[in-house]
């Protein structure tokens, strides 16, 4: 009588099977396993790989768990969006800094045609600059900002004018106190003194 047990892939047979061919069995199915979770795993790389890549020629910010795992899988491609991260921070603040709207516009323009038509990776920047503009112009200090330079100059001007004028009434305030300190007992001029005295009619 012959007795057979399908596990999986593991055939015994009663009577027939030794504990070597046991063995070797159970070695193919732990193998096979294997075989599978590391084909599952490479599957996850892959994956994570592609959205990585596809973030970067978006322009978009990785994650802190997708900047780690980029530098430990790819440490050239980790370097090259290093660098694009700091040009368009580099774009950022300038445009904080900036005093009117047309200036924006001037710095805009500049930075991304200062990109070289020769740098590979010329796409990824010019889109994380795009980005921090989209990002910049829906902030209250751009929508604040004087539509011209000319403009800008005159708020300049005028608020420049503002601090003189507060500095001047700081200064009038001060002379004000130095009077409000005068020892007055060390100033007698003789003519106050004789007005301020009584007359008297002297009758002969």
């Amino acid at each position: 009588m012959q007795i057979s047990f399908n596990l999986g892939t593991i055939s015994f047979n009663d009577g027939h099977a030794t504990g070597q061919s046991v063995s070797n069995q159970l070695s193919d199915v732990v193998r096979g396993l294997r075989e599978q979770a590391s084909k599952s795993e490479k599957q996850d790389d892959s994956k994570m790989m592609e959205k990585i890549q596809a973030k970067i020629k978006s322009g978009k910010r990785l994650t802190s768990k997708e900047e780690t795992y980029l530098k430990e899988h790819n440490p050239e491609l980790y370097q090259q969006y290093v660098r694009i991260r700091k040009m368009a921070e580099a774009l950022e603040q300038q445009l904080k800094n900036a005093n009117s709207k047309e200036e924006v516009n001037d710095i805009i323009f500049k930075s991304i045609n200062g990109v070289s038509d020769k740098d590979p990776f010329k796409a990824a920047i010019v889109a994380a600059m795009d980005e921090v503009i989209k990002e910049f112009k829906k902030s209250d200090g751009y929508k604040n900002l004087p539509d011209k330079k000319e403009d800008a100059t005159e708020d300049k001007i005028k608020t420049k004018k503002r601090a003189k004028d507060e500095d001047d009434k700081g200064i009038l305030g001060n002379g004000n106190d130095e009077d409000d300190d005068f020892d007055v007992m060390s100033w007698t001029p003789l003519q106050e003194v004789i007005d301020a005295m009584p007359s008297f009619n002297i009758m002969s």
